[in-house]
């Protein structure tokens, strides 16, 4: 990684040659890939005319992207100026684009008018466009920690048809960082690592957070407020996310992929009020409820981070107020929605436990029908259950290390699940109709 000082010395020397604003003058032979481009870059947030690309940048000269269809020439593409924030972040959001079809895109550094070093090229796909209904294909995973091989994250960069990845939180170990330095440290070390930077260059990312991008189990009542600010800040600042116009804060939002799926992302932990009896803000609630019950999609795919499931065992009752099922009235509240209201399509995905099961979300009663899938443990130790969970209500768990690829067919509304190990097993495979 290039140091700090590194970085100073090259941006004093870009400055006393100065640089201008003009269109790059192309040359014959493309400068080499630059080390200002540490972590590499990212996509995420798709929508049917875009995305969010996302680099950390620490050079000095002028940065400009370039972004084309995949199937046409680099030569089309269109050169876009890029801000770079005071600590090298780049949250470019770009528009214009076709719906549904597949896009590369590469930072280029811009020097007195030539190029003089870029990126890699990255990938991602903008969602269908809003009144069609393809299916899709998502990858999943939840629980990559920066000591642990990440063979999951390879398997899945290898693959060229993830319309995008879905990643349910404790994305890293953040646990004992306490400032900003502290917490940027742990995430440059995250994403330096290379099964990162080849998944974030392959596909776009959805992403919600869990407790270890803050603190383990924390919750925005019992946490001391400066770390959860630190945790969410940096959140924003290392993910493709868009923040939301209206509460630039908050993390839960959704995203159409046409009338194929809907993709509800949860916060299920910077808003719990356990002094309340809240997992969720009641807003959130309101919200999620409304969204499920007005949503054209065939599907509706909740990202939940941790799990909504009744989990059996002395074990696992042990962490029952870390869940849904710590907070009774919420669960109910929202399973009996579901329910009463007859919405169809919804499929839980979830992480933290790392454990990957599929089951029903209840023994009996409110959510005894609807599927719940937790996905992961990407890179780290099995969950220490001597016992997992087994039929009549979950159909397979592992502890092996995966990651789950997400086939959704609106046409008969069945959600197919393969999950992945490390060396590219596929451990289970299970299909739900979901209508």
């Amino acid at each position: 990684m290039t140091s700090r000082k590194t970085s100073l010395s090259r941006r004093a020397m870009l400055a006393a040659f100065g640089t201008v604003a003009c269109a790059p003058r192309l040359s014959t032979e493309p400068p080499p890939v630059s080390p200002v481009f540490p972590l590499g870059l990212a996509s995420g947030e798709p929508t049917s005319d875009g995305a969010i690309v996302w680099t950390r940048y620490t050079g000095a000269a002028q940065l400009t992207l370039r972004v084309w269809r995949e199937d046409a020439e680099a030569s089309t593409a269109r050169a876009l100026p890029v801000e770079v924030d005071a600590n090298g972040f780049v949250h470019a959001p770009v528009t214009g684009l076709t719906a549904g079809a597949w896009h590369r895109f590469q930072f280029t550094e811009v020097l007195d008018g030539s190029e003089v070093g870029h990126s890699e090229i990255g990938r991602f796909r903008t969602a269908f466009p809003p009144d069609v209904a393809p299916p899709l294909r998502l990858g999943a995973v939840s629980c990559t920690h920066q000591k642990y091989p990440l063979d999951t994250l390879l398997q899945a960069a290898a693959r060229d048809d993830l319309d995008a990845f879905l990643v349910l939180g404790d994305f890293l170990y953040a646990d004992g960082a306490e400032t900003s330095e502290e917490y940027r440290a742990i995430w440059d070390e995250a994403l330096g690592r290379h099964p990162h930077q080849r998944l974030r260059a392959k596909t776009s990312l959805i992403a919600a957070w869990d407790d270890h991008e803050v603190v383990d189990n924390f919750d925005a009542e019992l946490t001391v407020s400066a770390l959860v600010n630190e945790g969410r800040e940096r959140f924003f600042e290392y993910q493709p996310v868009r923040p939301s116009a209206a509460s630039p804060g908050r993390i839960w939002r959704s995203l159409r992929w046409g009338k194929t799926a809907e993709i509800f992302v949860l916060d299920c932990r910077g808003e719990r009020r356990p002094g309340r009896g809240e997992y969720v803000s009641r807003e959130q609630l309101d919200w999620l409820k409304q969204g499920l019950a007005t949503s054209p999609c065939a599907f509706k795919l909740i990202l939940n981070s941790v799990p909504i499931t009744e989990f059996p065992g002395p074990l696992f009752g042990l962490q029952l107020h870390d869940r849904w099922e710590g907070f009774p009235a919420q669960r109910t509240e929202l399973l009996e929605h579901i329910d009463s209201k007859g919405i169809t399509g919804v499929l839980w995905v979830s992480g933290d436990f790392h454990l990957g099961t599929v089951g029903r979300v209840s023994r009996q009663g409110p959510g005894s029908k609807a599927i719940e899938a937790l996905v992961g443990p990407g890179g780290q130790r099995a969950n220490t259950s001597p016992t997992y969970p087994s039929p009549p209500q979950f159909d397979f768990a592992t502890g092996v290390n995966n990651y789950v690829l997400i086939d959704l067919d609106p046409a008969t509304v069945t959600a197919r699940l393969q999950y992945v190990s490390g060396s590219g097993k596929i451990v289970q495979d299970r299909s739900y109709a979901l209508g």
